[in-house]
């Protein structure tokens, strides 16, 4: 989604529309300089090598917008509305989801903070305002998928990964709620699998046990979003964990991850069982 054509945008679950604004070009140049794609090389030199060693590149900038919006109408923004769209842009401090309403059929959205909205007044009027969203990330993020299954033993499903990462790997987010007393969760593409046993863990009042599975953290967390001790989950000198796809075991603990391409994943144990993720695109600000 590109905010050079879009018409309109959503920022913080509000669409711009709903002030009655729109994005507008006021007497200002359209800037794409600040996309999200310039590198770094990580290099080191001395006087007695002719070239440098090379450790890698590295992003050095996130992505960030600039553009107006104006009344739908053409008229003035009255003070007011001028106050309205500053709390709705201001209101949050930390990221929040900002798309751009275009016809690309291709969704993407960013997570940015307003950090500049400034009032351009043409002949005494107010008639719209420069605003610059800048974002956490050197990235675009395709749509958010979330994946729910109840499991009754044993089931496959598969996930294709398009992620924009090194080497293609990504980390989604799992949730389980269980009353079985293990879970195997097995990547069968990527040859490995993680155990889980939940026996020492503590019920809720829905007679559930919820494990959040967030693999990009190394953090296995409870219902409350605090650390669950590995030694709750099995996971000691005595750990391993049945992988199918070789019919053996590993030793190690395997933080779950989606390789790129087709993945299959396999999950045994009863269970209410959540995937969720959304891929990073490098797909600039256009």
């Amino acid at each position: 989604m590109s905010f050079i054509t879009a018409k309109s945008f959503v920022f913080n679950g509000i669409n711009s529309s709903d002030y009655n604004v729109v994005i507008g070009w006021v007497d200002s140049d359209i800037t794409v300089s600040e996309n999200g794609l310039n590198r770094e090389l990580r290099k080191t030199t001395n006087q007695t090598r002719t070239t440098a060693n090379i450790y890698g590149a590295e992003n050095i900038d996130v992505i960030s917008f600039e553009f107006d919006i104006v009344r739908i109408d053409g008229k003035e923004i009255t003070r007011t509305q001028s106050i309205m769209i500053n709390q709705w842009l201001t209101a949050s401090p930390l990221p929040q989801l900002l798309k751009f309403n275009d016809s690309d059929g291709y969704v993407l959205h960013y997570y940015a903070v307003c950090t500049q909205i400034e009032d351009i007044v043409i002949g005494g009027r107010l008639v719209g305002k420069k605003l610059k969203f800048e974002t956490n990330s050197p990235f675009a993020f395709a749509e958010k998928n979330i994946k729910n299954f109840n499991i009754n033993g044993t089931l496959s499903f598969h996930v294709n990964n398009f992620a924009d990462t090194y080497n293609g790997i990504f980390y989604p987010t799992i949730a389980i709620l269980t009353q079985a007393d293990s879970i195997i969760i097995e990547n069968i593409t990527d040859k490995k699998s993680v155990t889980i046993n939940t026996s020492k863990l503590i019920a809720g009042s829905d007679g559930y046990k919820y494990i959040k599975l967030d693999s990009n953290n190394m953090a296995v967390l409870d219902r409350n979003n605090k650390l669950i001790p590995i030694s709750q989950l099995g996971w000691n000198e005595n750990y391993k964990s049945y992988v199918s796809s070789i019919n053996g075991y590993i030793d190690n603990i395997y933080w779950f991850r989606l390789v790129k391409g087709m993945n299959e994943i396999k999950v045994v144990g009863s269970c209410k069982f959540t995937m969720e993720y959304e891929f990073p695109r490098k797909a600039g600000c256009l």
